[in-house]
């Protein structure tokens, strides 16, 4: 594989974590990085890549954070890379001197182009710095070069004051969507708080579309302020991920999403059958059948989701398709495809409900025949079934007593009826 001009040493230290020395030409000596891989990591994908620094004592919480968050796929499959500070007064230094911009030129020009070139990465970079770190931060997203698209800048400050240089920046940027997170601390500084609410003035008066920031006041002190804020920066400059609300309907998520997640993060996602069902479920509360039909036939085609008979009885019943919803109902009695006899029998009332609200109780009655010749274990509820059918609509009551009688002589506990709901029908 092709190698930048840094010498490389690997030692797993746990699983999915790489300890890595670097040999910087810049720098002029060896500084440790350490690397997570996400679960399942594969060069067939990319990841997007939080850096952090100041990683001597904040990767393992950034690690957990970011482990847990891929888990639950609140946020995509991510790399993440720790930067080691040695002298971090000097390295993270905020008056941009001599060391600072050194330690600037180390990350621009040999960390990051290495990680590139050895992970498959997606070219979204986010980087994660505290304190001075989170200063530094700043000065680094001012820079024309500039190869980060995320910043979480926890507990800012503007020791070294860039206002107006920000000013410029908010109202000049037209790039790629920006993700911006400050986090400040109720407890400590009232420079490093003055420093975030100072930023969120210049953004509020000259709010720019392709940047999205956020300022937040935390209950926490200078250190705590890591652990309690850290979760919400990350969720800030992943927000474009699974951000389902945004679309208008299946349709527009289907049309738009893919390509919208390749532009804020570089890759492309793979269908997630939550994400559909979300949309899924509002179709079905909107009663939109063309809709519906539409993402019955994209989760076939897509093989997101094998849609049952029985599947599709309760979703037409749901949208009062009741005439649709018989159609799939027979079908499931006809072949019932991996449906199970008993949650069938739990809940075939609605196909009665169906044919009475469609005026067709001889129709129900039809329907109850076939199921006590598939599934004679439940024969006294459909005959109970039956007989109500007819007493109540007046049609077949001669079958209808008939059944009705089997099921006084034969009764048995059972979840439709009562022994004296039979001597109810009995007056019908």
């Amino acid at each position: 594989m092709k190698r930048l001009t840094i010498t490389l040493l690997t030692i797993i230290i746990a699983v999915n974590v790489q300890a890595q020395i670097i040999d910087s030409k810049i720098l002029n000596e060896k500084r440790e990085i350490k690397v997570l891989l996400p679960s399942g990591y594969s060069v067939k994908n990319k990841y997007p890549v939080v850096y952090i620094t100041d990683a001597n004592y904040n990767f393992e919480i950034a690690s957990d954070y970011l482990t847990q968050l891929i888990k639950f796929n609140s946020i995509p499959k991510t790399i993440l890379v720790g930067v080691t500070q040695k002298e971090r007064w000097n390295e993270l230094d905020v008056y941009w001197k001599e060391n600072g911009i050194k330690f600037k030129d180390f990350i621009f020009s040999e960390l990051i182009p290495y990680i590139n070139n050895e992970y498959s990465t997606s070219g979204f970079n986010a980087i994660i710095g505290h304190s001075d770190g989170a200063e530094f931060n700043h000065l680094l997203m001012l820079q024309e070069n500039n190869p980060f698209r995320g910043f979480i800048n926890i507990s800012e400050n503007l020791n070294n004051d860039v206002s107006e240089e920000i000013l410029e920046y908010f109202k000049t940027y037209n790039g790629k969507k920006l993700y911006y997170f400050i986090s400040s601390a109720k407890y400590d500084s009232k420079y490093r708080i003055a420093a975030g609410k100072a930023i969120e003035k210049i953004y509020k008066n000259h709010k720019n579309i392709n940047i999205l920031f956020h300022n937040k006041l935390y209950s926490a002190d200078h250190q705590n302020i890591l652990s309690k804020s850290l979760i919400d920066g990350i969720s800030h400059i992943f927000q474009d991920y699974r951000n389902l609300s945004d679309y208008n309907d299946f349709k527009d998520y289907v049309k738009n999403y893919k390509d919208n997640i390749k532009s804020c993060y570089g890759f492309t996602p793979n269908e997630d059958a939550i994400d559909v069902d979300y949309f899924f479920g509002k179709v079905l509360d909107d009663k939109n059948l063309e809709m519906y039909e539409y993402a019955v036939e994209y989760c076939k085609e897509n093989k997101i989701f094998d849609f049952l008979t029985y599947d599709r009885s309760w979703h037409y019943y749901y949208m009062e398709q009741h005439n649709k919803s018989l159609e799939y109902w027979n079908k499931t009695i006809e072949n019932f495809e991996g449906t199970s006899p008993r949650v069938f029998y739990y809940n075939f009332e609605k196909a009665i409900e169906s044919y009475l609200i469609l005026n067709n109780p001889k129709g129900a009655i039809e329907f109850l025949e076939k199921c006590k010749l598939v599934l004679p274990k439940y024969k006294l509820s459909f005959n109970y079934f039956i007989a109500k059918t007819a007493l109540e609509n007046n049609v077949r009551k001669k079958t209808g007593k008939k059944y009705l009688k089997y099921c006084e002589q034969n009764y048995t506990e059972n979840k439709y009826f009562k022994i004296e709901d039979i001597y109810k029908l009995r007056e019908k």
